[in-house]
């Protein structure tokens, strides 16, 4: 069997070497063997633009002894982003429509040899004007499919045709399920798993576990401009605190860079995260700005270990810290109170001036609260430059950008951990639920690059904005239309130096917006108007913002997460004994037989059988007894008493208080 794929292999090497001028195949299908070889080796898509058949062409000319297997006299492949002049016809009254047809001038051109006997290639222009790569081209709608790979395909060394009981005897039984996660968290591979240990007396324990994967690393080592910190906290049955750490790609989305789990929360934990995180991102020195969660113990550690990064809050961050500590319960505050005085904090967040800001303060002290004033000042007025809007640092314009993505991820996340009953089911749904957002994410990539945004015809050919939008992320593109926007009422004035105003260049502006995010700002495009330059130009974007860096580094990720690993977690939990465990093995197989059926079920019937097996449930987790009868599905009357046995239905079963029968018992009727 190897030889015969091997043989495949080596046909589909020489047919797409094959094509090239001058090439001849004396079949259709051997052309579309050798088409099929090329796109999958070169990673494009080819389609027909025009063709015409033998059979039509015999119509116009004399009659003449061809190959049948032709099928073709002449045949012209483009690629599927090309093959005719595209003009669009929107009137713009539909802005966000795109097309993937981008002018690209691959074509190429077959026809029939005069003696009719074969198919020969006339010209092939290979050159496209659009970036190419494996991602793109497995998430076009004609390859989509195809089942994409699986990063983590070779978690388990054992053989997979192997007995499952042999591969079950094989792993160890763990002693705690913490370190099981552990053990699995080292069994992907490229991941960086450090855990710190706590010895209290005889008993050495776990405390904090700091994880990444190779792609997280890579996600920092690409992004390493601005950090953010959010805390979850014990949002999950699990008590277990997870921070999630995220970075802002080219498009100004999140991505989570990082898991750390703290089971406890002092110093030398906090400690231990930042010196694993610096341990396994040697790029943290390019971090400029550590935006971190209100609510994280010992947060000001950080500013500690990393001197020359600006600390920040979002706003999403401030307030929801300032929901969770302002109640009546903490405060002991009354409703309108605290209703005042949540109004006037969250007006102090989007204060653009440090007068503003003094005027809510102004009222918050007007309110005269003396326990809400205490928690303020204790807690937000000494630090306002890192959580007020106008008054934070020039990287605001990274962080406002982030909030509407952070809310979401952050919402997605929790939502999934507070299912968890267990560590390893928590850690599973952790991982599964950040590779659902990287391959989310990895397919707006490849839409970006397959599909271009279609311009009005009343638009101004080869705008600024357009010529821009070629280069940039349409997140980067939004700035730079802003800045665009705003440059129109700027005056430039030449060769005068007035106090307070800014000197600009053509190429630099020392404004915030040009020296943090590296593009072109208002004062930059007044500037090169006011000299007659063009506005437009590629090297005034830094690099992290086009659609190329966008693409190499976040393109369509793979699940980092593998069928195997799911497998593995779900192995039984380490509290129970051997004998346990063999139970547990065929109770789980027997549930999901149980799961299917009541799948399959009507609705109003799913509703009484999943009531049903919620009783049953509580009474074994009571260890009461449990006795499943097949009824008739019609309403009886025995000794008094009424019992419906309509679909599924628990009944208590009536015991005899004079006789001396066994605890009472749950009858399942079915």
């Amino acid at each position: 069997m190897d030889e015969v794929l091997q043989d495949n292999e080596d046909m589909a090497e020489a047919a797409a070497t094959k094509l090239k001028v001058g090439a001849t195949f004396d079949s259709y299908a051997e052309v579309q063997f050798a088409i099929h070889a090329y796109q999958t080796r070169n990673f494009v898509q080819l389609y027909i633009r025009d063709s015409r058949t033998f059979c039509n062409a015999a119509r116009r000319a004399a009659n003449k002894n061809v190959n049948p297997r032709l099928k073709y006299k002449e045949i012209n492949f483009a690629c599927v982003h090309g093959g005719r002049k595209y003009k669009s016809h929107s009137s713009g009254v539909r802005p966000n429509q795109k097309t993937f047809l981008m002018d690209c001038p691959v074509s190429l051109k077959m026809r029939m040899t005069p003696d009719g006997q074969f198919l020969v290639v006339k010209s092939f222009q290979e050159q496209h004007n659009h970036s190419i790569s494996k991602v793109s081209f497995l998430s076009l709608p004609q390859r989509r499919k195809e089942p994409p790979p699986v990063l983590l395909s070779n978690l388990n060394k054992t053989d997979s045709n192997a007995p499952a009981a042999h591969v079950q005897a094989s792993k160890p039984t763990p002693v705690v399920d913490i370190g099981r996660v552990v053990e699995t968290m080292r069994k992907i591979p490229g991941a960086t798993v450090h855990v710190k240990t706590s010895t209290t007396d005889q008993n050495k324990t776990l405390s904090s576990i700091f994880f990444q994967t190779a792609h997280m690393k890579n996600l920092f080592q690409a992004f390493p401009d601005v950090l953010l910190i959010d805390a979850t906290m014990k949002q999950n049955e699990t008590n277990i605190p997870l921070y999630l750490l995220m970075i802002i790609d080219s498009n100004g989305e999140l991505h989570i860079a990082g898991l750390f789990m703290a089971l406890l929360e002092d110093s030398g934990t906090t400690v231990h995260f930042i010196s694993s995180f610096k341990a396994s991102n040697p790029n943290h020195t390019r971090t400029e700005c550590i935006v971190a969660d209100a609510g994280m113990p010992h947060r000001d550690l950080l500013a500690v270990h990393f001197p020359n990064v600006t600390m920040s809050m979002s706003e999403l961050h401030t307030l929801r810290a300032f929901r969770r500590e302002v109640s009546t319960e903490k405060l002991g505050i009354s409703p309108d109170q605290k209703t005042a005085c949540l109004q006037t904090m969250e007006k102090m967040v989007s204060a653009q001036s440090k007068e503003e800001y003094d005027e809510y303060y102004n009222i918050l002290q007007f309110l005269d609260i003396p326990q809400v004033l205490v928690y303020f000042n204790d807690n937000w007025h000494g630090k306002r430059e890192e959580w007020v809007m106008g008054l934070r640092s020039e990287h605001k314009y990274f962080v406002t950008t982030a909030p509407k993505h952070l809310e979401m991820t952050i919402q997605k996340v929790r939502n999934i951990i507070r299912k968890s009953f267990s560590i390893p089911t928590f850690f599973i749904d952790v991982m599964k639920c950040i590779d659902s957002l990287a391959v989310e994410k990895g397919q707006k990539v490849v839409d970006m690059v397959q599909k271009v945004k279609l311009i009005p015809r009343s638009s101004e050919a080869a705008s600024s904005e357009e010529r821009f939008g070629r280069v940039l992320t349409p997140h980067a593109l939004g700035l730079v239309k802003q800045q665009l926007q705003l440059a129109l009422s700027i005056t430039v004035i030449r060769n005068v130096k007035p106090a307070g105003m800014l000197q600009v260049k053509a190429e630099t502006c020392p404004c915030g917006f040009f020296r943090v995010l590296k593009l072109p700002c208002r004062h930059i495009f007044a500037a090169r108007r006011g000299k007659g330059f063009d506005e437009f130009d590629a090297t005034l974007c830094f690099e992290r913002w086009t659609r190329q860096y966008y693409l190499d580094h976040c393109g369509m990720a793979r699940p980092q997460l593998a069928d195997t690993l799911v497998d593995q977690m779900r192995d039984p939990p380490a509290c129970l004994d051997a004998s346990q465990q063999e139970k547990y093995s065929k109770a789980v197989h027997l549930a999901q037989r149980l799961a299917l059926a009541a799948a399959r079920l009507p609705h109003h019937d799913f509703v009484q059988a999943v009531s049903c097996l919620e009783t049953v449930a509580s009474a074994w987790e009571r260890q009461e007894q449990v006795i499943v009868a097949s009824m008739d599905p019609t309403p009886q009357i025995q000794n008094g008493t009424y019992t419906s046995l309509s679909s599924m239905s628990v009944q208590e079963a009536k015991v005899d208080e004079d006789s001396c029968q066994p605890p009472r018992k749950k009858i399942c009727q079915d």
